[in-house]
């Protein structure tokens, strides 16, 4: 297993978390999974929820099985897959200091700029005030 960050483990944390709640049987799927291969596999299993979050098409990849970042970027868009436009995505949510475990990569993603945007409003206040 690779060594998860803590963007990634606050991620996994929500994943597992949403789809704990979605019902009984997942939650029982899960913590089953949790039973016999521990947290992280879990964890890594709840994050499907990025494919329904996206509307990903069977064949396309979300950004979580995104393994090899500069390969997929270096192999550029082959129009089908879906690898190249996940790999975007998955460096966009490490840029804005985030994880690819992201279960809304869209959802964090605006988060992110909005809370970065109100920090940028607020350091010019206070320039502005110390004037």
């Amino acid at each position: 297993m690779e060594e998860l960050s803590r963007a990634d483990r606050d991620a996994l944390r929500r994943a597992l978390t949403i789809a704990r709640a979605e019902s009984d049987e997942e939650r029982a799927h899960l913590d089953h999974i949790e039973g016999r291969s521990g947290w992280q596999e879990a964890a890594e299993s709840a994050v499907y929820h990025q494919c329904r979050a996206l509307r990903l098409r069977p064949w396309e990849p979300p950004p979580s099985w995104i393994r090899d970042l500069e390969a997929d970027l270096a192999a550029g868009d082959d129009g089908v897959s879906g690898r190249y436009r996940a790999a975007r995505l998955t460096q966009r949510l490490l840029a804005a200091g985030l994880s690819r475990f992201e279960p809304d990569p869209l959802a964090a993603l605006a988060q992110a700029e909005d809370a970065r945007m109100r920090k940028e409003e607020a350091v010019r206040q206070a320039e502005a005030a110390a004037r």
